[in-house]
């Protein structure tokens, strides 16, 4: 089948309609969608590189054509009081759909191009790390509930759009959340966090990523952007050679740089805060040196972990 628009009397339009509305009741933000437009691709076509143009995200919303089958098989089998017959099927256009609306849940992008691949990339991590993380919550929201309830679905999992990209994705974020002092990484972390990372702008998120790290604002403005390029850099070495690792470790490679910042000022004696009642030089001027980070005032999205936060 070619290219081409879904109608609005096809089964695809109101199911995709009550994912996008799912997705941002969920988010407490809008989707950047009209509403109108979604769009039907043959396997094995792409939609224009997004790599190229973030901003062609803003208009539709695209369905692969075997799963847009899909959704029409359970519709009409749901009408006629059957069970749907690709229960795998039906998840992965669920979380396909609901991947796509989280990503445009965040603000619109500035001066996207052929230059940001990494931030697409980020950019579609974040949304699927999302989207394994909320989907059970997303699910009954849904018509997708309506062909097969959520408490029958037997498996959620989904692997992401792209996988390469999910995963470094998942290992950038378990990092921030050690560097925070909280591991190992759980459901609530990863949720919060991507979460939170959507909200901010994608050519905005590597400096997200740095405000997260305890200490990191007595980085120089050299060091700033040498970390801004670091994390971006081993981003986009952990997908394109597929391991994710390596963004786990230019989150690492940021917070260590941070310590003999923080060890020379808290050493300084300039720096040293005086007991009270003391003067500069006496035995017991000095108070210990605060633990590395610990003077960091910053709110973690994490740190709401276990409640629902609506950033």
């Amino acid at each position: 089948m070619a290219i081409g628009l879904i109608h609005p009397d096809d089964p695809c339009f109101s199911w995709t309609d009550s994912v996008a509305e799912a997705v941002s009741e969920t988010t407490n933000r809008p989707i950047r969608w009209r509403g109108i437009d979604i769009v039907q691709k043959p396997a094995g076509w792409t939609p224009r590189d997004p790599k190229d143009d973030l901003r062609q995200l803003s208009i539709p919303l695209f369905l692969p054509e075997d799963q847009a089958d899909s959704i029409r098989d359970a519709h009409a089998r749901s009408a006629a009081g059957l069970p749907v017959r690709d229960q795998a099927k039906l998840v992965q256009a669920t979380a396909y759909m609901t991947a796509q609306a989280a990503g445009l849940s965040s603000p619109e992008p500035d001066h996207i191009g052929g230059i940001w691949e990494v931030e697409a990339a980020l950019d579609t991590g974040l949304a699927d790390v999302w989207t394994q993380e909320r989907l059970a919550e997303v699910w009954p929201k849904t018509e997708s509930a309506k062909f097969l309830p959520a408490d029958q679905v037997p498996d959620l999992t989904f692997p992401g759009r792209d996988p390469a990209a999910t995963a470094a994705a998942r290992a950038l974020l378990t990092e921030v959340v050690r560097q925070q002092g909280g591991t190992p990484a759980g459901p609530e972390d990863f949720a919060a966090l991507s979460d939170w990372m959507l909200s901010v702008k994608s050519d905005q998120r590597w400096e997200a990523v740095i405000s997260l790290l305890p200490g990191t604002d007595e980085l120089s403005e050299g060091e700033h952007w040498r970390a801004l390029g670091t994390l971006r850099r081993d981003f986009s070495a952990a997908v394109e050679q597929g391991k994710p690792e390596l963004a786990a470790d230019s989150v690492r490679t940021v917070a260590e740089k941070v310590d003999p910042l923080l060890r020379r000022l808290t050493q300084d004696p300039a720096m040293t805060p005086l007991t009270p009642g003391r003067t500069p030089g006496s035995a017991a001027a000095s108070a210990p040196p605060p633990r590395p980070g610990a003077h960091d005032g910053r709110r973690s999205p994490r740190s709401d972990r276990g409640r629902d936060v609506r950033r």
